[in-house]
């Protein structure tokens, strides 16, 4: 599950030039998260500002980050997910076995 939050925005005459972000995603027990700040490339006058909600500019920047088809903010947390599934390293066999908690 991908959750978008968008944190603060800038405008210049009624459009939205910029935004800041935090996303989270979920699969199970393990959460990666990530932020960061999108400058429009064409700000988006077609809605009011006053009816502009947070779900639009969410989407404004997922369809912007969007290569290839896919959007690399969200591509990039599904990889970190993907990471934290994968066994774990452990120390060679002649190297000292120290116990870390996980």
């Amino acid at each position: 599950m991908i959750t978008w939050k968008i944190t603060d925005t800038t405008s210049e005459n009624g459009v939205i030039t910029s935004a800041k972000y935090f996303v989270t995603a979920i699969d199970g027990d393990d959460k990666v998260e990530t932020e960061g700040y999108w400058y429009f490339d064409c700000p988006t006058a077609k809605v009011p500002y006053e009816q502009v909600t947070e779900e639009m500019v969410a989407k404004w920047i997922e369809d912007e980050a969007v290569t290839d088809g896919i959007c690399h903010i969200t591509a990039n947390l599904e990889k970190q997910l993907e990471e934290l599934k994968k066994p774990k390293s452990a120390p060679a066999p002649w190297m000292p076995q120290v116990y870390q908690p996980s």
